[in-house]
């Protein structure tokens, strides 16, 4: 196998593992890197970006090596003997589009939130690959200096409308698991998961002064890792269509709450967020689980104690062995919890 059959043969099996069989656009949009692969590389470093869709799609369809192992229905590749989880894909679409109606309607209340900067869908919805039991993970950018401000106003926010994730309560509701600062766009924990995980984050609700997805092509660029593991990493967002319009009346709502709590005042209310915050993470247990990541700075919240991040790693190394791409199978996960 060529270089880049290998890539796509890894990029068809990653996805595999989550059930969803992929277009032809998409498996070059998130087709899977390796450092080895230096072939691979200097080819996309000098062809041109419609050059390299059209070998990508060449080579699903007329590769006689991926032939052996992968098939098509109806305009989706999936490994072979999986047909199956092309109907199931159609089907999770449909549950998909019904989620990201109530999801929009959701977090176009954040508005009235003082310091959110920017909120990015990310998990199950941002792929579209949602069950009927899932919720809506968020990804928060908040003003630097008030992230633990934005977070207690969030959560608390969230949680009397009703639609707090939290025990087995699932369905349709927000899951806050992580925020930023606009000052810290920087994720340090880098794995193949995680590149593909934040590759798929669809921004949708923009604030303050940012143009809309100005902060977000400042993510791009701040995390630049991730092409060590998607080789076409980052992805224009222009024009996308889950974008929500900013509402006058909550925006004015916003900046008038950012005023009182952006001098002194607020500089009390975040050191007593912060310190409440910080005492309900250290008790809680989950904070300490094995097999996830809980963080909390004033540079970073992330809360994922019940991570797939392992188990997805570990069953992907296990099937590229099985293929016989041993130089794919060692992918490492990004530092859980042991």
């Amino acid at each position: 196998m060529t270089s880049l059959e290998k890539s796509i043969l890894a990029t068809l099996v990653y996805y595999d593992i989550l059930d969803r069989p992929l277009t032809g656009w998409e498996v070059f949009k998130y087709l899977i890197q390796s450092w080895k692969n230096l072939e691979l590389l200097n080819y996309c470093s000098i062809a041109p970006h419609n050059n390299k869709l059209k070998e990508v799609l060449e080579n699903l369809d007329n590769s006689s090596e991926l032939n052996k192992l992968i098939s098509q229905k109806n305009g989706f590749y999936f490994l072979k003997n999986r047909q199956r989880i092309v109907k199931q894909r159609i089907e999770r679409q449909k549950m998909a589009d019904q989620k990201w109606k109530k999801a929009k309607r959701l977090i176009k209340l954040l508005q009235v939130i003082p310091f959110v900067r920017l909120v990015m869908v990310s998990g199950s919805l941002a792929m579209n690959n949602t069950k009927d039991k899932s919720d809506t993970d968020l990804l928060v950018i908040t003003k630097a200096g008030r992230i633990w401000t934005c977070r207690g106003l969030i959560t608390l926010f969230v949680h009397i409308i009703g639609y707090r994730r939290h025990g087995n309560l699932t369905k349709d509701r927000i899951c806050l698991n992580h925020y930023l600062t606009d000052k810290s766009l920087k994720i340090p924990f880098k794995s193949l998961y995680n590149a593909q995980i934040y590759a798929h984050l669809v921004p949708v609700l923009a604030l303050s002064s940012f143009k809309y997805l100005k902060l977000y092509n400042q993510f791009q660029k701040a995390n630049k890792w991730i092409k060590d593991y998607l080789v076409f990493y980052p992805n224009a967002q222009k024009g996308y269509l889950k974008k929500i319009r900013p509402n006058e009346f909550l925006d004015f709502l916003r900046k008038i709450r950012e005023i009182i709590l952006d001098g002194v005042i607020g500089n009390g209310v975040e050191f007593i967020l912060k310190k409440f915050q910080e005492r309900r993470i250290r008790k809680d247990p989950l904070t300490y689980q094995a097999g996830g990541r809980v963080v909390f700075n004033d540079k970073q919240l992330e809360f994922h104690p019940d991570s797939p991040e392992k188990w997805i790693l570990e069953k992907y190394n296990q099937k590229m062995e099985e293929l016989g791409l041993i130089e794919l199978a060692n992918e490492k996960d990004s530092g859980l919890t042991v």
